[in-house]
């Protein structure tokens, strides 16, 4: 159990590995987040910990801050892209996403792909999902063509295949 969880304070660590409950940090698949099965509602700390989302080397979801580390359950997607800002055209186009991490980046088209009626894409040099809200997914879906079964985005000068899970 030591390694398994190398960025987890040892006290975590050893609860986990005695099996003992600790509290339940939820993040659910629209961006609400629970304790233990009740909503917060506190606009500062609902704030906080999606700035300190972040990912341990093994896959486990944690909230980060300083030296301070507790794993989470995340339902889908650690992050929410809530908006997409396009400068540019053709090969020249560039598209910045938006974070609920609070932070922005380019879209890296090549990740998007369409899930349970829902936009995801890799963000945070590829290490965590996010997935789109409505109002950015409609901005680059907008931008959509068929052809047969399969489905493609006109994005940045490329023609892409949008994966379907």
């Amino acid at each position: 159990m030591d390694n398994e969880y190398p960025e987890l304070p040892e006290e975590i660590r050893s609860m986990l590995g005695r099996g003992e409950a600790i509290e339940e940090i939820r993040l659910d698949r629209d961006g609400n987040w629970f304790h233990n099965g009740q909503p917060f509602t506190n606009r500062k700390i609902i704030d906080f910990f999606n700035r300190s989302i972040n990912i341990t080397r093994d896959g486990t979801h944690v909230i980060h801050y300083d030296r301070y580390t507790y794993p989470i359950i995340v339902e889908d997607a650690p992050l929410f892209v809530t908006g997409v800002w396009f400068k540019g055209f053709g090969r020249w186009e560039k598209i910045t996403i938006n974070l609920s991490n609070g932070t922005s980046e380019l879209l890296d088209i090549h990740s998007l792909y369409y899930k349970n009626k829902a936009l995801y894409c890799r963000a945070v040099e590829g290490r965590m999902v996010a997935k789109f809200r409505n109002s950015p997914s409609y901005h680059i879906l907008e931008r959509i063509d068929q052809v047969g079964d399969s489905f493609y985005l006109t994005l940045c000068g490329t023609k892409i295949r949008i994966e379907q899970d």
